[in-house]
Formats: structure tokens, C-alpha cells, sequence
């Protein structure tokens, strides 16, 4: 049976739940597992999962989770997620609607990100194993859908994507230390100064916007997260005071 096709795809169309909203106490897994099927559209789907081992194990969330998505065993096709890296190394789409089960470590969470962004996967559904993972910001900086609420989270502002691209100037060193750290701390209070919420999330999303990575997204929520709890980071200057200005200008056409 053929995963792949030649024709790459520009646009992949992503959706999520989070296991809470799937399964409201065990009053919802049904309807809800009927709604992604319907978003989903006509299987059979690509299942992907951590590891095939766990996916096997008694008591196995993921296989609950299968279970109730298709009731019958010759529908489901699982794989771990780590292999569609086979089944896209030659360059091929993957034309049948892949669903990724509770995504947590950074290899996978990269590899799920690189094919989206490089049009390797036509349509994903991601199970999000909690509000608070990584994952879920990768997401909503996507703008996935949240299928629990059928709405998308704003797109991050340009203003903002200009700042994560100067971010990202520095990733060659790191970002939890350094010119990397500089550079987001500074940023974030210029931001803040333009009345920007100090909150990690938009600036994860915004960074995840721009095809940052899982390990770099991770330094910057430890640092937007300790500057909101009122910390205060010795950082050397790297941007010229008026930075915001700089950055809306460049957006608007106005400079460099």
C-alpha cells in the first residue's frame, strides 16, 4: 500500500483536540471521535504514535483513543512517528490523513513540524495530551483548529514575527544564554513597553510561526516565563532603544 505521492503540497491543513476536551470524563470520547473523523474525512488514516511498544502495553491511552476513533481493527495502520521520516526521504507527499497521538519529545515534535512546513503531509489530526505541552503552541502558531471549539488562534502580528526573525539571528549560540538571551529579553520589554502582554505563549507561537525549533521554543517560554514572575535578567543591551519602532517600521515600509 503506497504512503507517498511525488506532488508536494504547499499548505498542510492541521487540527488538534486535547485528551480533556476528547474525553470530558468519559461522556464525550464518542462525539468527539466522531467529530474528527468527520474533519478528518474518509479513512483509512495514518496513525502515528510514540512508540509502538507503549501503543501495545496494557491499559494504553493511545489504543483507547484508536479504539473508539475506528471501531474496527482492519482500519487502523500504525506506525511510529519517528517513521515517517522513511516514508517522506524521497521527497514524496503523504496524501492520507495522518493523525499523531500525544507528541511530546523534541525529535518527533521537530519531524512532525519539518514536514508540514516543507508540504510533506496533506491533512493532520494531532491529539494533544495536554493544554500546556509544546505541542499545542506549535499548533495554534500554525493556526490549527481546535476542533473541541471549531476556532483557530489569531495569527501572530507581523510586528511580532519581525522580532522573532531577530531572535532567530541568534540561535547559532543558543537562546537561554548569551546574545540569544539578550536578544529575547530585551525584545519582550520593548514589547511590553507597547503594551504586549510579558506571556510565553504568543511569543512560542509566534516563534514556531517563523519554523523555530521545539529545543530554542523551550528557552524562550523558561525566559518570557521567569520575566513575567517579575524576574529581572542582567542582559547586555543588543538592540537600539526604540527597537519597536524599528521593527513596526520595517513591517510598514517605512526602514530598515
Amino acid at each position: 500500500m503506497s504512503e507517498a505521492s511525488g506532488n508536494i503540497s504547499s499548505v498542510t491543513e492541521l487540527a488538534y483536540m486535547t485528551i480533556s476536551d476528547w474525553g470530558q470524563r468519559g461522556t464525550a470520547m464518542e462525539s468527539q471521535s466522531a467529530r474528527i473523523r468527520d474533519w478528518l474525512g474518509e479513512h483509512p488514516y495514518l496513525i502515528t504514535v510514540e512508540s509502538r511498544k507503549g501503543y501495545e502495553s496494557t491499559g494504553s491511552l493511545d489504543a483507547t483513543f484508536v479504539k473508539h476513533l475506528l471501531p474496527k481493527p482492519e482500519d487502523r495502520f500504525v506506525v511510529a512517528i519517528q517513521e515517517l521520516f522513511e516514508l517522506t526521504d524521497d521527497d514524496s507527499e503523504i496524501r492520507r490523513p495522518v493523525v499523531v497521538l500525544r507528541p511530546f519529545s523534541d525529535p518527533d515534535c521537530d519531524l512532525i513540524a519539518r514536514l508540514v512546513q516543507e508540504g510533506r503531509l496533506k491533512k493532520v489530526f494531532v491529539l494533544v495530551h495536554h493544554e500546556g505541552y509544546p505541542i499545542k503552541n506549535w499548533l495554534d502558531g500554525m493556526s490549527a483548529v481546535d476542533l473541541h471549539t471549531g476556532l483557530k488562534v489569531a495569527p501572530p502580528e507581523p510586528v511580532m514575527l519581525e522580532a522573532v526573525r531577530a531572535i532567530r539571528d541568534e540561535e547559532y549560540n543558543g537562546l537561554s544564554s548569551g546574545r540569544g538571551k539578550d536578544a529575547i529579553v530585551q525584545l519582550v520589554n520593548a514589547f511590553a513597553n507597547e503594551g504586549f502582554a510579558v506571556d510565553p505563549a504568543p511569543w512560542v507561537q509566534a516563534y514556531f510561526a517563523e519554523g523555530g525549533t521545539f529545543h530554542h521554543a523551550a528557552s524562550i517560554s523558561k525566559l518570557v516565563t521567569e520575566m513575567r514572575k517579575g524576574v529581572r535578567h542582567r542582559v547586555k543591551p543588543r538592540f537600539r532603544d526604540e527597537i519597536y519602532d524599528i521593527l513596526k517600521a520595517r513591517i510598514d515600509g517605512g526602514g530598515n
